[in-house]
């Protein structure tokens, strides 16, 4: 099952687990709007929709600078004897070997590569990059993440070390581990698929989607199985079942919502809009439901969210853009 048709299927829950049964008729209304919604999804004709389990009002926004359009910007590879160069993510994944490639086999370093050279991509805000390292490996990196590795393994060992959240698809090979260094863990694999963010300083996850891995931080050891994830916070380790549809959904350039509370969303918006989320007051509870595609700008995100029954206005100062957040 595909993660539409996983969405599909806990819109349905949703809609039977929201009814209320004073009467057919009155039960009918209430549900219009979700089924409509539904059937839109469904036909292919919506591309994204959200639910919400509170009644809605339209929203209120205003916009003090010009719209932010959903970024597409060259990533950054440093390598260790001092070269800079720009990534484009336009051109498919970018191929280690002995020389710097795209997958469509455009060349973006010509000089052949030494062996302990080292390489630092950096990607910014609103944009994604897929790698395949030299040993078949392939990690893609969400906006505002860091990765450091080696052009060429060891023959012994296979290291990465990665900030902010990346998807690992980890060749096989047994005789030789592949390890994650993030945010004070190590994860070590032999050949699997795992998802790590660690965009909250205060708390790391690891989510398990194919094979198993070995997770080691402060001392304390954890090993996952597919749909588990592993959070490391305030120095402890804990695991439970999820379901990684929740967690990957950025790999398809969406965010995905399933029963995701308001501040969560605006945090993953302003991750990928480069944002400042600033509440002025608490804001009510509200859970959301759906998906929308992080293509689109920003005040269309901001008008998919109007059943949230929140205000917002958006300033610029001293270079960064602050997104205030108000009931």
């Amino acid at each position: 099952m595909n993660w539409n048709e996983r969405l599909k299927t806990k819109t349905l829950e949703t809609i039977r687990t929201s009814a209320i049964k004073p009467s057919p008729i009155r039960n009918l209304k209430r549900l219009l709007p979700y089924a409509a919604a539904l059937i839109s999804l469904i036909l292919g004709g919506l591309m994204y929709f959200i639910v919400v389990k509170k009644q809605a009002t339209p929203i209120s926004y205003r916009m003090v600078l010009n719209d932010v359009e959903a970024q597409n910007n060259n990533a950054e590879i440093r390598l260790s004897n001092g070269k800079v160069l720009q990534v484009s993510s336009q051109k498919g994944a970018l191929v280690s070997g002995d020389k710097l490639t795209y997958e469509d086999g455009t060349v973006l370093q010509n000089e052949s590569l030494k062996e302990d050279l080292m390489a630092t991509v950096n990607t910014p805000a609103g944009t994604m990059l897929k790698l395949q390292l030299e040993d078949g490996s392939e990690i893609t990196l969400n906006a505002k993440t860091t990765l450091k590795y080696p052009l060429h393994f060891a023959k012994n060992k296979r290291v990465v070390e990665v900030d902010g959240e990346a998807y690992f698809k980890i060749a096989k090979n047994k005789k030789v581990p592949f390890q994650v260094v993030s945010n004070g863990q190590l994860i070590e694999v032999t050949g699997t698929e795992f998802n790590v963010n660690t965009y909250s300083k205060s708390q790391s996850s690891t989510t398990l989607v194919e094979g198993s891995i070995n997770l080691s931080a402060q001392g304390q050891t954890l090993q996952l199985r597919p749909n588990q994830q592993a959070l490391l916070a305030s120095g402890q380790l804990s695991k439970k079942v999820v379901d990684p549809a929740n967690y990957i959904a950025w790999l398809d350039n969406k965010f995905y919502f399933n029963e995701t509370d308001l501040h969560t969303a605006l945090q993953l918006i302003g991750q990928w809009y480069d944002l400042q989320i600033i509440y002025t007051q608490p804001i009510k509870e509200t859970l959301l439901y759906g998906e929308i595609q992080r293509t689109k700008s920003l005040s269309a995100v901001l008008k998919i969210l109007e059943r949230s029954h929140i205000k917002f206005e958006l300033i610029q100062e001293n270079g960064i853009r602050k997104l205030f957040v108000s009931n």
